[in-house]
């Protein structure tokens, strides 16, 4: 019987030893943990780990991660937190999340990039996103969908009124 508590108890600190938290979430409003709804009352500060989906609903949600690192999601908004080889991405699936690294975090952000929002001014500006130019190295304005588009350009092979050049 002694050996069985022993065991038991080995069993229990390598289970727990297992999922390490690299952090704690804590929201005014209710949010969803790996796809269980938790109540506002009990989200005051909880453990997440590597793996976890975090979901916001109405209300944002902070993740204040060991090593000093804190990350915002805006409401209405769903993470993933993957295990790197030494680190912890932040990976946002849908809505938005802003980083504020710790001095030397290794924690990163994953956000894609929706160029309609980018470029029509919502949400956060990122590095990814990108706004055509015109020559004149001003914004391109968008395209207007009543007007055909421009043809191809010519192949170059020729000049455009030389008699014998096939017409593109």
């Amino acid at each position: 019987m002694k050996y069985l508590c022993l065991l038991m108890l080995m069993m229990t600190t390598v289970v727990l030893m297992a999922a390490v938290p690299v952090g704690r979430v804590s929201s005014s409003g209710a949010l969803t943990l790996n796809g269980k709804a938790v109540p506002a009352t009990a989200v005051s500060s909880l453990p997440v780990v590597a793996g976890d989906e975090i979901a916001t609903s109405g209300s944002p949600a902070m993740i204040y991660f060991s090593d000093k690192s804190r990350a915002t999601l805006e409401p209405n908004s769903r993470v993933k937190l993957e295990a790197r080889s030494s680190s912890v991405a932040l990976r946002v699936l849908s809505g938005s999340a802003d980083l504020k690294p710790g001095e030397g975090s290794r924690i990163t952000l994953i956000q894609l990039v929706d160029p309609v929002a980018r470029n029509s001014g919502v949400g956060p500006a990122s590095a990814q996103s990108v706004t055509p130019l015109d020559k004149g190295g001003k914004p391109s304005p968008p395209p207007d969908p009543h007007r055909p588009p421009p043809p191809p350009p010519r192949s170059g092979h020729c000049p455009p009124d030389h008699p014998r050049c096939d017409k593109d």
